[in-house]
C-alpha cells in the first residue's frame, strides 16, 4: 500500500489513518522510524506502552518492602 503525506515546516508529518490503524498506534503512541540508509526506505515500529510491559520483566533478587523501608528509616533522615 501508498500513501501520500506531507512534511511540515518542523520537520512533523502525519501518519496516515490506516498505518495507525494497523500499527494500532493509540493517541500519544509511540513508534521507532528505521532508516535504511542502503535503500533509503524507512519502516515504522510501533513501541509498546509501559501498561503492556508491566509483567514482563522478572526481578532477580526479591526484596522485602517492609525490611527496606526500616532500612531506610534507619540510615537516612528526612528532608
Amino acid at each position: 500500500m501508498t500513501y501520500q503525506t506531507t512534511i511540515t515546516r518542523k520537520g512533523q508529518m502525519t501518519i496516515p489513518k490506516a498505518i495507525r490503524d494497523s500499527l494500532r498506534l493509540p493517541l500519544g503512541g509511540r513508534v521507532m522510524i528505521d532508516f535504511d540508509g542502503s535503500t533509503r526506505g524507512i519502516r515504522f515500529i510501533r513501541l509498546p506502552s509501559m501498561r503492556e510491559l508491566a509483567g514482563s520483566f522478572r526481578v532477580k533478587n526479591p526484596r522485602n518492602a517492609v525490611k527496606l523501608r526500616a532500612y531506610m528509616e534507619k540510615h537516612y533522615r528526612r528532608i
